[in-house]
């Protein structure tokens, strides 16, 4: 199975970030989106040579993505990107694994992600080789850490290069498990931003009213 870097849909937010309490600064503003998310379960990526481990736990793979367009005098310093997987009777979601997971430097070669046996994501050519699924990724830019591997939380968290800026799409790929019990999870994004401009700093985030548009559902539905 391939997956192109190049899969669109309607966006699952769209607006203006604001700050958590109100400040004047002017006209400048960071519009910015939230794309709808793609999810593909082990079965369609690994086909017959899935072999789901101890426990019969379900794994999906999840491409996201978000935008930053600042516009005026506005510079973004940082931006988290962070995806929470919600609780059914005391069982629990989690990501398994994620990607871009660390870039300190920059990356001029476009990247191309395996995904083998063992569901997680690898870059050098014998993971590729053996992988059931490929993954056109395109460039990486820095910089950019993850947080929260293996937990229900987990963050992307962003910040500034002098060769490129805080501005324009970035995409993401993490794959989530589900424990057999459950078959279904509420997935919630946050996006929150730091910015500066001829005041200062500032931090901003999706409004809170639009918090419901915020989310999604990892998993089959139905019976």
């Amino acid at each position: 199975m391939y997956i192109s870097s190049s899969v669109q849909a309607q966006n699952l937010w769209d607006g203006s970030l604001e700050a958590p309490t109100p400040a004047y600064r002017g006209v400048d503003t960071i519009s910015a989106s939230i794309g709808q998310p793609f999810q593909w379960a082990d079965g369609e990526m690994l086909g017959g040579n899935w072999k789901p481990p101890i426990g019969s736990n379900r794994f999906y793979l999840l491409q996201l993505a978000f935008t930053l367009s600042p516009r005026g005098n506005m510079k973004v310093t940082s931006a988290d990107f962070c995806l929470s997987l919600g609780t059914q009777g005391g069982k629990q979601a989690v990501v398994f694994d994620a990607y871009p997971r660390e870039q300190t430097v920059e990356q001029n070669d476009s990247v191309t992600l395996g995904i083998g046996p063992d569901f997680k994501f690898g870059t050098a050519d014998v993971s590729v080789a053996k992988a059931e699924t490929t993954i056109d990724f395109g460039k990486v830019i820095p910089v950019v850490h993850v947080e929260g591997l293996q937990e229900s939380r987990l963050c992307w968290r962003y910040t500034e290069h002098a060769k490129y800026p805080l501005s324009g799409s970035r995409r993401m790929f993490a794959i989530v498990t589900l424990p057999p019990e459950i078959k279904t999870a509420l997935a919630k994004f946050e996006l929150n931003v730091t910015v500066e401009d001829r005041i200062g700093r500032l931090f901003l985030m999706p409004p809170e009213f639009d918090t419901e548009r915020l989310r999604f559902v990892v998993g089959e539905r139905g019976g």
